[in-house]
């Protein structure tokens, strides 16, 4: 984490963090509610969603792109009480115990491809056959173009799990290829 030298007044030198991405894990069902909530607090939270068609239910569903996780914009030296106490926060993702920003890069990507609402549109294709430890791009859907790294496969052979910064998702094979 960057700091920058900030002298007040008194002459006195302290030190300011820059405003940073975390992924913030909250309890089940409380993304929406956490999200208005901090943002109405002046803190630039986000909570993509994705749109697309359940065969189950014969329709279109909105459902979160990440259930659990949303984004916050902080400065974690002086926010992270208040963001890690808000309700229905359960904490600040990170390595071990210490918070760790992600790619600003990341959060970017995903709202480029965010209609109205935070909510991103489907897509889907095919690919080969993908292995642990395999350096894959994302080729379609809401996180086209992100490079991950391949950290499990399922027994259906249509999904893998991949790694990305601090966040495991599992996305259809489909939507990949080998980098």
């Amino acid at each position: 984490m960057l700091a920058l030298p900030l002298t007040s007044n008194a002459g006195k030198t302290r030190l300011m963090s820059k405003l940073e991405w975390f992924v913030v894990m909250s309890k089940p069902g409380r993304q929406d509610d956490i999200t208005i909530r901090l943002n109405g607090a002046g803190y630039p939270a986000f909570n993509p969603k994705l749109n697309q068609y359940s065969k189950k239910r014969g329709q279109y569903t909105v459902q979160p792109l990440f259930p659990l996780y949303i984004f916050v914009k902080l400065n974690i030296e002086k926010d992270f009480k208040t963001i890690n106490y808000t309700r229905g926060v359960l904490r600040i993702l990170g390595i071990g115990k210490v918070p760790h920003p992600i790619s600003e890069n990341i959060v970017l990507a995903l709202q480029e491809r965010c209609k109205e609402g935070d909510v991103i549109e489907a897509k889907y294709c095919f690919e080969d056959e993908m292995k642990v430890g395999d350096k894959v791009q994302i080729t379609n859907g809401p996180l086209e173009g992100i490079e991950a790294v391949v950290s499990g496969t399922y027994n259906d052979k249509q999904r893998v799990e991949i790694l990305f910064e601090l966040i495991k998702v599992s996305v259809n094979k489909n939507s990949l290829k080998k980098t």
